[in-house]
């Protein structure tokens, strides 16, 4: 695991001194004092105290790994010197790695949690995700992961991938069943789904309506809730409502940019627009959905449909064949024919009908 290399210039200070192979024992051994009068202080509520008593160790000892993750924590409580959590944590990989000519990797580890939390806390969820997931993937042997599954959920939540954020919360409980953060985050989360699960289940049963209606419940509680809006606007197209289902997956498809599912938005928008007739733009969407995702058979099937309608066979048979490559329906399949029929009859100067 790596970070970036952005540190402040009292941390540089601490670089350089600690490639300085003539560092006292005296300094170490007072270093390890401050250190523990730091653990006292915050055990006490003292956080003042705490952070003066660990800037000091690190002072005494730049290579105190255990003094960093302790004074990046302090700060990160704070809005106003999470900056400087940032910075030390951004310093933790240089300092893990000149620790006695040794990596210590369990450092790296902590510290890259610790940075999820703060991206989480700071409203960076996105790059949360993105930097756990790197951590987990290399998480040193006994390495505490309940706290980064859990951490990660609680990014997953607040990037409103509900269904992530429980898989990613039972995990940390599964691993340690004492983990409270865990267990109350997914109680939350839950009480957060009722009304979208229930939405789920009359989907699976058809019944459009009661999906419709629990869906809207599930949006009203949280209006940023991108995967409900787009389940909504697929149950209003079933429902033969293709005007007001495109209203609500263009609503999803603003929600955020990076959503991981916006192929299936964008395709679920192709459809309603080929509902209202407005062909070119279906066309549009179903073009994004492949660029997105070109192994998305649906869509090839769409694109296939309205160039055999526009008799650009070539065109059209050629996303028929790549929509059998990745589902051999028989749909597909009956849509090749016709292409290459249809373009056999031309070739042989008869009128396709």
């Amino acid at each position: 695991m790596s970070f970036p290399t952005s540190v402040s210039i009292l941390l540089l200070f601490f670089f350089l001194s600690a490639l300085d192979p003539c560092q006292s024992r005296a300094g170490v051994e007072e270093a390890d004092r401050l250190y523990s009068l730091g653990r006292e202080q915050a055990a006490s509520g003292n956080y003042l105290q705490a952070e003066q008593a660990f800037a000091q160790c690190i002072v005494e000892n730049p290579l105190h790994g255990e003094a960093l993750l302790q004074l990046a924590s302090l700060y990160s409580r704070n809005i106003l010197t999470s900056g400087k959590a940032e910075d030390i944590l951004f310093s933790v990989p240089a300092v893990g790695g000149n620790i006695g000519g040794r990596g210590r990797d369990d450092l790296l580890f902590r510290a890259g949690v610790s940075m999820g939390k703060l991206y989480v806390k700071s409203g960076r969820s996105s790059q949360a995700v993105a930097l756990l997931l790197n951590v987990i993937a290399s998480a040193p042997p006994g390495a505490p992961l309940d706290e980064a599954y859990a951490t990660l959920g609680l990014a997953y939540y607040y990037e409103r991938l509900y269904d992530d954020a429980i898989f990613e919360m039972r995990k940390a409980i599964k691993i340690n069943p004492n983990n409270s953060d865990a267990k109350f985050n997914l109680k939350t989360i839950r009480s957060r789904l009722e009304h979208f699960q229930a939405g789920k289940l009359f989907s699976r049963l058809a019944d459009h309506p009661r999906a419709i209606a629990e869906y809207r419940k599930a949006i009203d509680l949280d209006p940023r809730f991108i995967e409900a809006r787009h389940r909504l606007g697929v149950e209003l197209y079933l429902a033969d409502n293709a005007h007001d289902a495109l209203k609500e997956l263009r609503r999803a498809s603003l929600v955020t940019a990076g959503y991981r599912k916006a192929y299936e938005i964008h395709y679920a928008e192709g459809l309603a627009l080929l509902r209202l007739n407005r062909v070119g733009e279906a066309m549009g969407r179903f073009e994004q959905t492949v660029q997105a995702r070109p192994a998305f058979a649906p869509a090839h099937n769409e694109i296939g449909k309205i160039l055999l309608e526009r008799k650009e066979y070539d065109a059209a048979i050629d996303h028929f064949v790549r929509a059998l490559g990745s589902d051999p329906k028989a749909e597909y399949a009956r849509g090749l024919q016709m292409a290459m029929a249809r373009k056999a009859k031309v070739q042989a100067g008869v009128a396709p009908k």
